[in-house]
């Protein structure tokens, strides 16, 4: 009843309806922006309020990049002073090494001089017990004298005043001449010496002599100072590296002395070091020959480094390449 009362009530005329559509839809599309406008705002001003984050974080960044930079400046700024003080204090321990031992040397010489003349009788007659006694200054002597010219190669090194010539060498020959020199020693400590050279003849080797020389005492003496009564040492003169693209020789010297702890490898050629087992077994040392090898068999483009052996003991190698580049 209600629902036609009402429809019969409603205009009938077309205008009435036109004019109520436009006007709703006036009404819906004014809704509809006023939405639409709404939902933009809060858009807009939800971006502006993450911009704002955004920039508030960045200046927080920026503010621990300058902080850290400072840090940084203030850091290498340490470092360049401490470097300088280094420099100055390597600078006088070098001067303090080239005046002590050059002011050493011509005393010492004198001395030896003069302990060889009489351990030899030509300054007196002497008894097997003054010899003797004589004989033990001597070695001293020779000790500290080595340990004289340890200083100055070092010193030489490090203030790059080593000079190197280079020449072709008979490498065998210079092997054999400094092997002799350790075969009494080694007889006389009662360790065995093996030695294996190349069955086929070497070729020339460009290298400084004298100073492959030292490289090979210094190993030689080593393998039968740390080498018990009744040890080896092997030596070991090998060509298996000649027909390489940079053809080289390579030795080996192998002993079964007290070896290297594990923990103080990586200081083996390190300048002053000596392992700890070491300096109990023999207390004199300076700890300079290995790192003057290592100097001298890198200068001739070579390369050295050492392994444990097997059952005990050690084992260094060297190589040196046939032909040096700066030639």
């Amino acid at each position: 009843m209600f629902w036609s009362d009402l429809v019969a009530k409603l205009p009938t005329e077309p205008s009435v309806w036109i004019a109520a559509l436009g006007l709703f839809g006036v009404a819906f599309f004014l809704g509809y922006f006023w939405q639409d406008q709404s939902t933009r705002t809060r858009w807009q001003v939800k971006q502006e309020m993450l911009k704002n984050q955004q920039i508030i974080e960045l200046e927080k960044v920026n503010q621990n990049l300058a902080a850290k930079n400072r840090e940084l400046y203030a850091k290498e700024l340490e470092l360049t002073i401490a470097n300088k003080h280094l420099q100055a204090l390597e600078a006088a321990k070098s001067k303090f090494i080239a005046v002590t031992t050059h002011q050493l040397r011509t005393p010492l010489s004198a001395v030896k001089w003069t302990l060889d003349l009489a351990a030899k009788g030509q300054l007196g007659k002497v008894d097997e017990e003054q010899k003797s006694f004589l004989n033990k200054g001597l070695i001293s002597v020779n000790r500290v004298i080595a340990i004289v010219n340890e200083l100055l190669r070092v010193d030489s090194v490090e203030t790059d005043q080593v000079v190197y010539c280079f020449q072709p060498v008979n490498f065998i020959k210079l092997f054999d001449e400094v092997l002799f020199e350790f075969e009494v020693q080694a007889k006389s400590k009662g360790v065995k010496l093996s030695v294996r050279r190349p069955e086929t003849d070497l070729p020339p080797i460009d290298l400084d002599e004298t100073k492959i020389k030292m490289v090979m005492e210094n190993l030689f003496d080593n393998a039968i100072k740390y080498t018990p009564v009744g040890g080896l040492v092997e030596v070991v003169v090998s060509d298996k590296r000649l027909n390489r693209a940079e053809g080289a020789i390579e030795v080996t010297v192998r002993d079964s002395g007290i070896g290297i702890p594990s923990e103080e490898k990586n200081n083996i050629f390190q300048k002053f070091f000596r392992a700890t087992n070491a300096i109990k077994a023999e207390p004199d040392g300076s700890g300079l020959g290995l790192f003057i090898a290592h100097d001298i068999v890198t200068r001739h483009n070579g390369s050295m480094w050492f392994e444990p052996a097997a059952g005990g003991g050690t084992i260094f190698t060297f190589t040196l390449p046939i032909h040096q580049k700066t030639l």
